[in-house]
């Protein structure tokens, strides 16, 4: 469909708007992309905000995680799975589970939820971390920090390992991955690859409310430096189990906070992937 016809489409849902305004619109849009979206694409996006939907050949995997804004109803992605989290149940009306991970393009890491049934292929293992994925018709919205994630539902498709992609297009978390020594206050959320070089045992704390939490501690280094890290609960169960002296682990989504001795920490809760692997990947 050309530029012409989407804008056509547009100002028949919308006839308050003026074709100017539209072309203001998408002048502001190639202006934030640099110009390395076709202005039908970006003419999609803008109709999307409007509610309009454009039956015909919707937007496509040429569309890159950065370029995603919530509000979007139809879009095709595709990336790496570099987080892959268990699927949870939820109740309510109409009950229903999910499941969170996280893929990577060249360019950014995007939060994709699988809702239900398409929930199936965490649950089943078919979906592993490392894969490349493509999403098919998912919804875009806005999550509680601000940051646009995938939605994934019943009208979606899942591709996994599709054909016609460059495995190179679509990194490891290495290439997101921040250095020890670069770690400062101004960091929430990192990732990061290193080697355990010290251990201590897992230890238990009551909380305010009585109840009983787990924490675990230990050394993570790289080439430029090591940080004491703080796992907390049931990661730090998980990683009791998992973790060795001279293991190289990868952390996707930790967290940088202050210890009580005012230096920097890292922290692995709930949102925080961990993998261990073979080789190190840094």
């Amino acid at each position: 469909m050309s530029a012409e016809e989407i804008i056509t489409q547009i100002l028949s849902k919308h006839p308050e708007l003026s074709r100017n305004q539209i072309l203001e619109n998408l002048k502001a849009e190639k202006s934030k992309t640099g110009g390395l979206i076709t202005d039908e694409t970006l003419l999609r996006l803008i109709a999307a905000r409007y509610k309009v939907e454009i039956l015909k050949d919707h937007v496509h995997e040429r569309l890159h995680i950065r370029h995603l804004v919530p509000g979007l109803n139809d879009v095709t992605i595709t990336g790496r799975v570099v987080a892959i989290y268990p699927s949870r149940n939820f109740e309510g009306e109409t009950p229903g589970k999910f499941a969170n991970l996280i893929i990577a393009d060249k360019d950014s890491t995007l939060r994709v939820i699988l809702w239900n049934d398409k929930a199936e292929v965490v649950e089943k293992g078919a979906l592993k971390a490392g894969q490349i994925v493509r999403f098919l018709h998912g919804y875009t919205k806005e999550d509680r920090k601000g940051k646009v994630e995938l939605h994934v539902g019943n009208k979606s498709r899942i591709e996994i390992e599709p054909q016609g992609i460059k495995a190179e297009d679509y990194p490891f978390i290495a290439k997101f991955a921040t250095k020890i020594s670069k770690i400062s206050r101004a960091h929430k959320d990192i990732h990061l690859l290193g080697t355990v070089k010290e251990l201590f045992p897992v230890s238990k704390f009551s909380r305010s409310d009585m109840s009983e939490g787990t924490v675990m501690r230990f050394t993570l280094a790289d080439e430029t430096g090591e940080i004491s890290v703080v796992a907390w609960n049931a990661k730090a169960e998980e990683l009791e189990k998992t973790l060795k002296v001279n293991a190289n682990l990868q952390l996707v989504n930790a967290k940088v906070k202050e210890g009580t001795n005012g230096r920097l920490e890292v922290h692995v809760d709930s949102s925080t992937y961990f993998e261990v692997l073979e080789r190190p990947n840094f």
